[in-house]
């Protein structure tokens, strides 16, 4: 799985090579960017990561140079360097408002309440200040407000048109609400909001093509959609992009199963473990897939050794709540676990 919740800070700490299977968002401000969840489910950390203790985050603010923006995203304790971002409106005189670092502060603590009201203080004296927009939709996605924040995000779009950030930040809210609407069956108007947040992701993209955090949430969005040939080629440049982060090149193996092409899927994911051998979701992967293939007892190992590193790996109803899995590999792992022995799936 990968780790849900999301950090910007301006300062680069040591990577780890495990990231979240969920979506990146960051922040305008030059500063640290509040958690992000999309869901109240995406907040969970990968097992092998629950007792990591809040003291590896490393929460500081730098002083930053015009519009540029060089930051460092923690997910769920896992540090990965994103490159920098340009946005004309954000300012240094952001960072060093005593009251929005205290708004930021709140916000990386979880007291999303305090956050919510020093930024819409700041903004009611000058509404002008896209990073505080980002930030402030970024504590009402926390809050499970997608509506909210894709109104903060709109607005940090319209004051920053020219930064990839807004545009990715916005790209996550759209994509909650469609699952909101999927939620009380209406999966028509689902589809036009991962369509619209799918025009977001490009926008990001041609505004900044190695934005690799914008070609993971377009492949999220892609699985959403059901178009699996084109998230596999988001999850792929991602990746490529992005070669430290595990995350991204499972998701691309997970697609290469999803679209028939078995054999590359396996090298994949072995590839991942041979880097990560403790990445618990690779080992389930690759435990789906061997199964497949009629391969029963290494399957069975493979499942076998995600369980001791924790989770609940033998339960179908808690992976396809904690992973974003397509069907096909769904399929596999179900029936590796309602079964002994079977044929391969079709």
């Amino acid at each position: 799985m990968i780790p849900k919740r999301v950090h910007i800070v301006s300062a680069v700490a040591q990577q780890r090579n495990l990231l979240g299977h969920l979506r990146i968002s960051r922040c305008l401000s030059p500063g640290l960017c509040s958690p992000v969840r999309a869901t109240p489910n995406d907040l969970r950390p990968l097992p092998e990561q629950r007792d990591q203790p809040a003291s590896d985050l490393l929460l500081c603010i730098v002083r930053a140079t015009n519009s540029l923006v060089l930051s460092v995203a923690v997910l769920a304790g896992v540090w990965v360097a994103p490159p920098v971002a340009v946005a004309n409106n954000v300012r240094l005189a952001d960072v060093e408002n005593p009251e929005l670092r205290a708004g930021i502060q709140a916000a990386t603590t979880g007291e999303y309440a305090t956050a919510e009201l020093i930024f819409t203080r700041i903004l009611a004296e000058d509404p002008s200040l896209a990073s505080v927009w980002s930030n402030l939709g970024n504590v009402h996605m926390s809050q499970g407000r997608a509506k909210q924040a894709f109104d903060d995000y709109t607005r940090a779009v319209q004051l920053a048109p020219d930064a990839p950030v807004p545009y990715l930040n916005r790209a996550i809210a759209l994509e909650e609400l469609g699952l909101q609407l999927e939620r009380v069956g209406r999966p028509a108007e689902a589809g036009i909001r991962w369509r619209e947040a799918l025009e977001d992701c490009d926008s990001a993209i041609a505004l900044d093509a190695k934005e690799f955090a914008a070609w993971f949430n377009k492949g999220n969005v892609e699985l959403r959609l059901r178009d699996y040939d084109a998230a596999l080629a988001c999850f792929s440049t991602a990746a490529d992009l992005a070669p430290g982060i595990a995350g991204y090149r499972l998701r691309a193996a997970q697609l290469l199963f999803q679209v028939g092409n078995t054999e590359g899927a396996v090298r994949s994911v072995k590839g991942v473990l041979r880097k990560n051998p403790n990445y618990a979701e690779a080992h389930t992967t690759l435990a789906a897939i061997l199964w497949s293939q009629g391969q029963l007892a290494a399957a069975e190992g493979q499942l076998e050794a995600a369980l001791d590193l924790g989770g609940r790996w033998r339960d179908a109803g808690w992976v396809a709540a904690n992973t974003r899995w397509p069907p096909r590999l769904e399929a596999a792992l179900q029936r590796l676990l309602d079964i002994s022995t079977a044929q391969p799936i079709a």
